[in-house]
């Protein structure tokens, strides 16, 4: 690889550039992940003239034209009309909010998550108490004090201002100026290989944002479009209505089931078979159309895969999933079957759904191996095999269950709410079961989980760790959360257990809330009365999450 060049170009000119499609973005770039957070502290450090970082180019002649991504509607496309690729190895990111900063668009991200380009607005008159107050923020625009970037760095700026005054002309005048001057550093690497530019990407991504082991496996694949085939499973599963991230778990069951025939135990290693099915490529033709008859036949494996979980267990998208690679593994045992688990298949899966939630099996230093035997397990299960899923390490239920915060976005805390939600919780108010497929029961609907004994009771008693455990929490909607307030439960639970018990109960043991005479819920004491409580909530719900798998998760005192 030749030495690079380094230069500068302002806004400006990579303003001109960009409207000309002088950019590509190679197939081993991910998608815009940014989110209007993100983008308003870019332009904040440009307005204040601090570094953003370099971009780094790989200038190649039209010839490596197939290895261009389609673009997805942030940055413009290439245009054909240029002699040279410019593809960003480093920097799509930036260059993206840059450009959608003048353009002002819509666009959407690759969590789905809307952002209004046009919402990005230079602060006239910050906050003067406050210390390096933000210039650039993320809101509607407003009169003289908020005004849109995009209208700051339009051509015709002058006539698209609210206020005609000199002194803010000159303000608006200043903020274009030093958007449009800025200068950003470039880094052009020219005639570099294929496989070079793969390593080149991840080493300068390693440094800043998170690269993780499917994306170093995507730049490692040739010309081969992992990414774009990834992306359209995504597609279709997010058209049946199941919302999901990164596409690092369709790649993780892919390099199970390609791999299947690795030695026994070897944990699965992205990279390698990425330069495995790369050189296999490039050395026979043929090995192509295998590997896309073997993605294809994966792809229906993962598919049903998330349409099980979906029909048998409370995950109505990915936030139920205590860990999106339990996608990975059980899309294993729907490639080698694809027709439903019979009794004693399903009854393996169950345990092995539990376990690996609660016991957070794909975390830590041992996840590879646990994720390994698991595909094995269910490879076996799925030739015919009396195989049986082992939970191997009992969990203690206070240092694991009790010591827990519902906040956390551990694999065990997110078991715990997919219990919740297996249990159909019901309306305090009249017995109805909660619609769980609403947004109302999902993970990132964070307002509707409930302190059973309000926090602000307890704040005075005991640190937030202990009346923030999920032996604390359970899911309520909005308008009986209101209605609850910041009373303790002796008082707003004997309002409901007065009009029908029988419901009451009912109510109660889809909360899996202990309700009987001698429940602490009842007691006047404050502390004895949590202390009580959080015991017997501790044992309901590990008795819950046993009763659920069907085997021993937790040691016996």
């Amino acid at each position: 690889m030749k030495s690079p060049i380094i230069g500068r170009r302002s806004v400006r000119e990579l303003q001109r550039q960009l409207v000309e499609g002088r950019f590509a973005v190679p197939k081993l770039q991910r998608n815009f992940v940014w989110d209007a957070g993100r983008a308003a502290k870019l332009l904040d450090s440009i307005y204040r003239n601090i570094p953003i970082g370099s971009l780094f180019l790989w200038e190649m002649d039209k010839r490596s034209a197939k290895l261009i991504r389609q673009a997805d509607g942030v940055l413009p496309p290439f245009s054909d009309a240029n002699k040279q690729i410019w593809f960003v190895i480093d920097g799509q990111q930036r260059l993206s909010v840059i450009y959608q900063a003048i353009r002002g668009e819509h666009k959407v991200n690759d969590a789905g998550r809307s952002i209004y380009f046009n919402r990005l607005c230079y602060v006239l008159y910050p906050d003067t108490k406050q210390e390096n107050a933000p210039r650039i923020v993320y809101r509607k625009p407003f009169g003289k004090h908020f005004v849109s970037i995009c209208d700051i760095l339009a051509p015709d700026w002058r006539h698209r201002m609210p206020n005609k005054a000199q002194a803010f002309l000159s303000r608006i005048r200043e903020c274009r100026r030093r958007f449009l001057s800025y200068p950003v550093p470039i880094i052009t690497v020219k005639a570099a290989s294929l496989d070079e530019i793969g390593e080149v990407f991840i080493r300068v991504n390693s440094q800043g944002m998170r690269i993780t082991s499917a994306d170093r496996a995507i730049a490692l694949m040739g010309d081969l479009d992992v990414r774009a085939m990834a992306e359209e499973l995504r597609r279709k599963i997010r058209a049946k209505g199941f919302s999901m991230g990164a596409v690092d778990p369709i790649l993780m069951g892919f390099n199970l089931v390609a791999e299947s025939q690795r030695p026994e135990g070897d944990p699965p290693k992205l990279e390698a078979m990425a330069r495995r099915w790369s050189k296999r490529i490039s050395e026979d033709t043929a090995e192509r159309d295998k590997f896309s008859k073997l993605w294809h036949r994966y792809q229906r494996g993962f598919e049903l895969a998330v349409d099980y979980l979906r029909n048998r267990f409370p995950v109505h998208d990915e936030s139920y999933l205590p860990s999106a690679n339990m996608l990975a593994t059980l899309s294993v045992f729907f490639f080698h079957q694809s027709k439903q688990p019979n009794q004693r298949q399903a009854a393996e899966i169950r345990k092995w759904f539990w376990a690996t939630g609660v016991g957070q099996r794909y975390t830590g230093r041992g996840y590879h191996r646990n994720i390994s035997e698991d595909a094995q397990l269910f490879q076996s299960l799925a030739a015919g095999k009396r195989r049986h899923f082992v939970f191997k390490e009992l969990l203690d239920p206070v240092l694991d269950v009790q010591a827990s915060e519902y906040a956390a976005r551990s694999a065990r805390t997110r078991a715990f709410f997919c219990l919740l939600a297996e249990l159909q919780p019901r309306y305090l108010d009249n017995g109805e079961p909660i619609p769980l497929q609403s947004s109302v029961l999902s993970y990132s609907n964070k307002k509707h989980r409930h302190h059973v004994f309000p926090q602000a009771q307890l704040r005075q008693h005991f640190p937030p760790r202990t009346y923030n455990s999920l032996c604390n929490i359970c899911f309520l909607v909005s308008h009986d959360n209101t209605r609850i307030g910041m009373r303790l439960p002796r008082k707003y639970l004997a309002e409901y257990r007065e009009g029908n018990r029988d419901r009451f109960r009912k109510v109660m043991k889809s909360h899996l809330l202990p309700v009987g005479e001698e429940s602490g819920v009842w007691e006047r004491g404050i502390v004895r009365a949590f202390k009580k409580f959080r015991g017997q909530r501790l044992k309901m719900i590990c008795d819950s999450f046993e009763d659920k798998a069907g085997i021993r998760l937790f040691k016996q005192d």
